[in-house]
């Protein structure tokens, strides 16, 4: 770094103002997964500016930039989500969500200014880039669907990245710290549809159906059995159904009940054996019942387990920057990541 410029801080410090503008401008004009549209466009707008090389409609809409170093080096990927979530927003400010029924509400309008402000902080210092920065802007982290099409469309491999980086703003840690951990660190996530076909009646005569509501209650119920009997408490397993529907009538008992939820683990073989298990229970819990019923697993993906090398250095770096006392290490959490794979 040359003496006549300042430290990677102070190129922070002089873009924060600017870096809090954009990432209230994403709060405030929020978009689904697939369709972040604006948000794209604003993305290759600042990248090419920056002086970086731009991909554009990758999975849709995805956006990489490239920064070439003027020496040989590594190739590191720094990646950032970049779409919302069909929620209402009821935080009054002047950046609030004017999208009726979208908003931000996972960080990833914060991670897109982020890493455009850091493509635009390592274009204005090139020369001192070793290797090359490629910054990939993925769709759809939030159905767990982006990150896929995204390496199909080779963006680890244009040019081949050696490593790859990301972060996730969060509320669950104090202000000002860095959570930097190694090995296992966000879940596995995996949704299953299970649908459970009886026999429609009336409910003045539920001896002449088959009522597939008593059985999807018993699954439902039993599949909590599935966790704590069938997995050892030392293997972390959160199986949780959130949406039941059945039903027309508060006196017809209906022909199906169809439930829906998602299965997280840290631990890829705990993820196949439960995946396998909750479809035979399923289906042998129905048949008690004298229902049927049948499982669809939605594949999502496994999880996010952080090599020690890499972290080391991530960790290193943050108390270089902040101190010791600001960068802490704390549990896995449950929520996923699909750039996992």
């Amino acid at each position: 770094m040359s003496k006549t410029q300042g430290t990677w801080g102070d190129e922070v410090a002089k873009r924060l103002e600017g870096m809090v503008a954009l990432r209230r401008d994403f709060h405030r004009h929020p978009e689904l997964s697939f369709a972040e549209q604006r948000t794209s466009h604003i993305i290759a707008e600042r990248l090419t500016t920056a002086g970086l090389e731009v991909k554009t409609g990758i999975a849709k809409t995805g956006v990489v930039g490239i920064l070439r170093g003027d020496t040989l080096g590594k190739t590191i990927a720094w990646r950032a989500d970049i779409d919302a979530l069909p929620l209402t927003e009821t935080l009054r400010a002047p950046f609030t969500s004017g999208t009726p029924g979208v908003m931000h509400a996972c960080g990833h309008d914060g991670h897109t200014a982020i890493a455009i402000t850091a493509a635009e902080i390592l274009a204005a210092r090139r020369k001192e880039l070793p290797g090359t920065a490629v910054f990939i802007f993925q769709p759809a982290e939030e159905v767990l669907a982006g990150a896929k099409p995204m390496i199909e469309a080779g963006v680890l491999e244009h040019p081949r990245v050696d490593e790859i980086y990301g972060l996730h703003l969060t509320t669950q840690d104090k202000t000002g710290t860095v959570n930097v951990r190694r090995g296992p660190t966000m879940a596995s996530g995996d949704g299953f549809n299970v649908e459970v076909t009886g026999k429609g009646g009336h409910g003045a005569y539920p001896h002449l159906s088959v009522d597939p509501m008593t059985a999807a209650a018993h699954i439902l119920i039993g599949m909590q059995s599935l966790v704590t009997k069938e997995v050892a408490a030392k293997e972390t397993v959160v199986l949780s159904v959130g949406q039941i529907t059945a039903g027309t009538k508060n006196n017809i008992i209906p022909d199906k009940a169809i439930m829906r939820g998602t299965l997280r683990t840290f631990d890829m073989d705990v993820r196949e054996r439960m995946l396998g298990r909750l479809q035979s229970f399923t289906s042998d819990m129905a048949r008690a019942y004298r229902a049927e019923a049948q499982v669809q697993l939605t594949m999502g993906c496994p999880p996010v387990v952080n090599p020690e090398r890499e972290t080391e250095l991530v960790r290193a770096c943050c108390i270089d920057e902040i101190g010791a006392d600001s960068v802490i290490e704390g549990p896995p959490v449950m929520a996923s990541d699909d750039m996992s794979r």
